[in-house]
């Protein structure tokens, strides 16, 4: 097959999506030996030795970085005409957006349907578009991808799909995160102290002022207990005003902004917990980022995260500062319970690799290029297990590939 990647997504900012989109297709090229990869994206993609294949060849336009405009009108313009003479046998748009009128077959991801689900949470003009782009662009592809069971099942209600046209591929932790070293870091948080983490964006649906009050009422509650609260992430003008309040103890919370994966990887391993009480997600990575990292967690029991940590985090209802709070305090106190959670995380985190990641997704690449194929007598319907379209030599090669990516993960813990 030939099959063309929708690189928009590396020209962008480099947050949950986009990081997620960048690893899996990175993945990809790097254990598929069988197809071609022809990855269309910005300037400045070429040399770098993520791509670094005989089998994949990236393809520049004028998309530019931090630009949303006139790289939307690339995406769905001129992205189409490239796929068609460039003669791809499938297109895949990892990153939740695709070409609207495309009309060869294609994959897209769509990581989650907050924005339908929860309008108040997002500005006008994005709530806007994406409610009239994301259910047309799932009807029109031939087939969805979705990171957990529960997006899979807001697709199928409000998009009103049939089951079989909606695949799920869990997301999974980047190799940065289980490395489980205790080397120097270039980053230096001794003078934090003991602290409480939140990973992700600043936005109403991440509850962030939930997570403040509750970190408040800790403090007032224990005077023997001063952790600080680091908070690291971002505003967007994408969402609607998250309003924080951030009065008492407000010399102890600390805003960190964007910053780079190997000093993440230092705050996530120096921390007491990571405290993730999200109200919604698609599925949620920096609860398994934590527990690569050895880091116990406690986050929220609704959407998709119990899928995701399952019995391997503290869960509580993410309205609730009291049980918020009480989580909190038995980490920071309870050693059998910290010790019994971070376990439970290396074990936990293993299920979610990008090797199995990109051997799901190059499955539903098979089935999509036999759907329709006049050879095989008309559409095929997958059936069975994922790989059930996939030679069989290159399954097991790839199985193996992930066995010995995980046994190298577990020597070094």
């Amino acid at each position: 097959m030939r099959i063309g990647i929708n690189g928009r997504f590396l020209v962008a900012k480099r947050t949950g999506v986009q990081r997620a989109a960048f690893n899996l297709i990175r993945t990809l090229v790097e254990i598929d030996r069988e197809n071609e990869y022809l990855i269309f994206t910005g300037r400045g993609q070429a040399g770098r030795p993520e791509w670094n294949y005989p089998n994949v060849r990236v393809i520049e336009s004028d998309l530019r970085e931090g630009e949303s405009f006139l790289n939307h009108v690339w995406e769905q313009f001129w992205l189409p005409v490239l796929a068609r003479g460039y003669r791809v046998d499938l297109l895949h748009s990892p990153a939740n957006v695709a070409p609207l009128f495309y009309r060869g077959k294609s994959v897209v991801h769509i990581h989650d349907l907050c924005f339908v689900v929860n309008p108040q949470w997002y500005s006008f003009t994005f709530r806007t578009v994406y409610n009239f782009i994301i259910p047309r662009l799932a009807r029109r592809a031939s087939r969805v991808i979705t990171c957990s069971n529960n997006s899979k099942n807001d697709l199928l209600h409000f998009c009103n799909l049939p089951a079989d046209k909606v695949s799920l591929v869990y997301w999974a932790v980047d190799d940065t995160f289980l490395q489980r070293t205790s080397g120097e870091t270039k980053v230096d948080i001794a003078e934090l102290g003991d602290f409480i983490l939140y990973v992700g964006s600043l936005e109403p649906r991440k509850n962030i002022n939930t997570l403040i009050a509750s970190y408040v009422q800790l403090r007032r509650d224990n005077p023997g207990l001063k952790p600080k609260l680091v908070l690291i992430g971002g505003e967007s003008p994408l969402f609607a005003d998250v309003r924080l309040r951030v009065k008492d103890y407000a010399g102890d919370i600390v805003f960190k902004g964007f910053i780079d994966d190997e000093t993440l990887r230092a705050y996530y391993s120096k921390a007491a917990l990571v405290a993730y009480p999200s109200l919604y997600e698609g599925f949620g990575l920096p609860p398994l980022e934590a527990m690569a990292s050895g880091t116990p967690v406690v986050t929220s029991d609704g959407s998709s995260l119990p899928e995701v940590v399952g019995d391997a985090a503290f869960m509580v209802d993410p309205r609730s500062t009291e049980q918020l709070t009480g989580a909190m305090v038995r980490l920071l106190t309870d050693q059998g319970l910290r010790k019994k959670l971070i376990d439970s995380g290396r074990r936990q985190v293993e299920r979610f690799n990008w090797y199995r990641v990109a051997r799901n997704t190059l499955a539903v690449y098979y089935e999509v290029a036999r759907e329709g194929d006049s050879s095989e007598g008309g559409k095929l319907k997958a059936s069975g297990s994922a790989h059930h379209f996939v030679p069989f030599d290159a399954w097991k090669r790839l199985v193996a590939l992930e066995e010995r990516h995980l046994n190298a993960i577990r020597a070094h813990s």
